[in-house]
């Protein structure tokens, strides 16, 4: 009876070009990609449950901030991947908010777009500290005209309330009102500055056609804007063809419960 004749050679060295068997390759080669497939399915879960835990956070915060003094639940987005393990740790760096139009006093801001770095929210995530923000925003010419001709004193007052008050820019930081009153009209250049974080300051540089007895009416307007959303301040203020552009700072804010 003929032996297994072993695959080496008569020195027993292997013989050359020795190939396993058929049957021990597909085995071999099954193997390889039933576990490229399991990866790839577990890549998969850890991404989703990734998307789901971010879209939870997100909205989780969006909640929450919405108290702080936005009129509708903004737009959250959380940076960074993988989510899980800021999740994990509760600390979160780069937190991107953007809102609809915010009316604050007599002023409205079309939308703030903001970026939010080292927010850390409680165990409970609902609610937390933003160690620091920086966004901006726009008031429209037609909001400060509003809010201009609900501010000027005087006899000018009822009048303007009346016609209609107009701004175009003149530079970035002038004005220039169109004064339409009944019996007269005229134009008046302003300078737009910011006073604190929360007012500023229309003050008049020179006028045309507008009577003397009316122009201490709008010689100096300070425009409150009570309090931005998550105590954000007021650092500076651009006049631009798409109204007042301005930029918002904040430190160390608490939101939340």
């Amino acid at each position: 009876m003929t032996g297994y004749q072993s695959p080496s050679g008569p020195g027993g060295s292997q013989t050359s070009g020795y190939q396993p068997p058929a049957g021990q390759r597909r085995r071999s080669g099954h193997g390889l990609r039933n576990t490229i497939i399991i990866v790839i399915a577990l890549l998969v879960v850890l991404v989703g449950v990734d998307r789901l835990a971010a879209f939870y956070v997100q909205g989780r915060i969006a909640s929450e901030i919405q108290d702080q003094g936005f009129p509708s639940k903004p737009d959250v987005s959380i940076k960074g991947f993988p989510f899980l393990t800021q999740v994990i740790s509760r600390h979160f760096q780069d937190v991107q908010i953007s809102s609809k139009p915010v009316k604050e006093g007599p002023v409205v801001i079309q939308g703030i777009n903001a970026d939010l770095s080292d927010v850390r929210l409680n165990s409970g995530f609902s609610g937390g500290t933003v160690g620091h923000l920086s966004g901006a925003g726009v008031i429209t010419f037609a909001s400060m005209s509003n809010a201009l001709g609900s501010l000027v004193g005087g006899p000018l007052s009822s009048l303007v309330g009346s016609a209609g008050l107009t701004l175009k820019p003149v530079s970035s930081d002038e004005v220039k009102a169109s004064i339409n009153l009944v019996v007269t009209s005229g134009s008046a250049i302003w300078r737009v500055t910011r006073v604190s974080g929360t007012k500023i300051r229309v003050h008049l540089v020179s006028s045309q056609g507008l009577p003397s007895q009316l122009l201490g009416s709008v010689r100096n307007i300070k425009v409150p804007v009570p309090q931005l959303p998550l105590g954000m301040k007021i650092q500076s203020l651009t006049v631009t063809s798409a109204g007042i552009s301005i930029r918002v700072t904040g430190s160390h804010v608490a939101f939340g419960g």
